[in-house]
């Protein structure tokens, strides 16, 4: 069976945590968790006039860090909404992925950035046909039942691929690599000129 895809392929992989996993054991196997994961082959027929092919995998301390994933296809937009990313096609073929301050748990609210301050979104990276790129940020998590604090990672690997294999996020480095991480044991980012500031990246390849 041909399993090479075509078209635009959106991989989440969300990993949450709480204050149990922010040090020893549990910390070495929270970071293990991996920064992309082969698109399943119920994507490989999912091309065509598709809008959007979403591949989400969810890692959480309650189940040991252990991936759970499931599939959908999104049509109809031209943009789609993943936690507080947003890819967008352009008039030009491309896509477009921007990060949406308003919508990030602590400490990703305008009030503590000042990277996003007067913007509430800002625009990580461009992908053209043939390209893919990833875009990374974290934020603290209120659970308001319990009245404690969790933690999550966010990690989007965004392609416009034509005749790729499923392991391509693996397999091949992406073009363009942004990150948006944040000190989570603080009320918000460090402020300019601390120890340990905030770490905006980017990286090309």
């Amino acid at each position: 069976m041909d399993t090479r895809v075509s078209g635009l392929f959106i991989q989440l992989l969300t990993t949450e945590w709480t204050k149990d996993s922010r040090g020893g054991a549990g910390a070495r196997v929270r970071d293990a968790t991996p920064l992309a994961s082969v698109l399943p082959e119920a994507l490989s027929g999912a091309g065509g006039n598709a809008s959007f092919q979403l591949h989400h995998v969810y890692f959480s301390e309650q189940r040991r860090f252990l991936p759970r994933d499931w599939t959908e296809v999104r049509r109809g937009r031209p943009f789609v909404e993943v936690e507080a990313f947003r890819v967008e096609r352009t008039d030009e073929g491309g896509v477009r992925v921007l990060l949406d301050y308003g919508k990030m748990g602590m400490p990703g609210r305008l009030e503590w950035s000042g990277l996003s301050r007067g913007e509430p979104q800002e625009e990580l990276f461009h992908v053209a046909p043939g390209e893919w790129a990833r875009g990374v940020y974290n934020e603290r998590l209120q659970y308001w039942e319990t009245g404690h604090s969790g933690y999550c990672k966010h990690v989007l690997n965004v392609g416009l691929l034509f005749d790729a294999e499923l392991d391509v996020f693996l397999r091949t480095a992406p073009e363009t690599e942004v990150r948006r991480e944040f000190q989570l044991r603080q009320r918000g980012p460090s402020a300019p000129g601390a120890a340990v500031p905030r770490m905006p990246s980017v990286a090309r390849h």
